[in-house]
């Protein structure tokens, strides 16, 4: 017998904050060591997986065609420095790409939204922004204060969501498509507003694998968490 190729029409869009050695140890499920992260990726390299855009997999959805072998998708939202430091050397050295979210009105900033912690953290600023862009890194939207969309007035959602595209269109030169909630906090209404905003691809953080018939602008993902061992991390990989 022939062996059938390997085809994905659930597809994983997996979701992480920091890549970090350290860090507060209230926020520990928000950071992932790089030597559980290069774990993970070697894992990724070995059981043949490889990078795709939203734009890959919208197009195999509205075609209804499977993707040929084992596509995965990497985001990483907030956008901290050590993206640059940790992650990015770890994601080139095994082939992979990934989708960086950032919080326009805080790039080279700290994230606020997370003082009440006592983990005061540098973000990403324009020259490195721009630096991981030419390298293939691709940037989406966080809002631009990362406030809980669903607690705040519809005129706030559309201005969020409108600031922050027309912020990284302006400096990153290229249209701004995907939006990822922050806090995971997103309903129907938040999510149509996104889209009527100009966005393609809103992401949540239901845990589970991308499947043809999911909303664009509810796209699920799974979270990876700091405390994930390798076992953990394969188990949220399965179908």
């Amino acid at each position: 017998f022939e062996a059938q190729p390997v085809t994905t029409k659930r597809l994983p869009i997996l979701m992480y904050h920091r890549i970090a050695p350290t860090g507060t140890p209230v926020l520990v499920n928000y950071r992932v060591t790089p030597d559980a992260f290069r774990d993970q990726l070697r894992y990724l390299s070995d059981a043949g997986y490889y990078s795709i855009s939203l734009e890959e997999w919208r197009v195999a959805r509205e075609l209804r065609r499977p993707i040929p072998g084992k596509p995965v998708i990497i985001t990483f939202d907030d956008g901290y420095t050590d993206f640059m430091e940790f992650a990015w050397p770890l994601l080139r050295q095994y082939g992979f790409s990934a989708t960086v979210f950032l919080v326009s009105n805080q790039i080279g900033g700290t994230n606020q939204w997370d003082e009440y912690y006592g983990d005061v953290l540098p973000l990403l600023d324009w020259p490195d922004i721009l630096h991981l862009q030419k390298q293939g890194i691709e940037f989406g939207s966080h809002s631009a204060n990362h406030p809980h969309l669903t607690g705040i007035s519809l005129s706030e959602i559309v201005k969020e969501a409108s600031l922050s595209r027309k912020v990284l269109q302006e400096k990153l030169g290229k249209p701004i498509h995907s939006f990822a909630y922050p806090h995971a906090s997103t309903d129907r209404v938040v999510q149509h507003l996104v889209g009527a905003c100009g966005y393609l691809y809103g992401l949540t953080i239901t845990p589970r694998r991308s499947e043809f018939n999911d909303s664009l602008l509810g796209l699920p993902r799974i979270e990876i968490s700091g405390s994930d061992d390798l076992q953990r991390f394969i188990q949220k990989l399965q179908p």
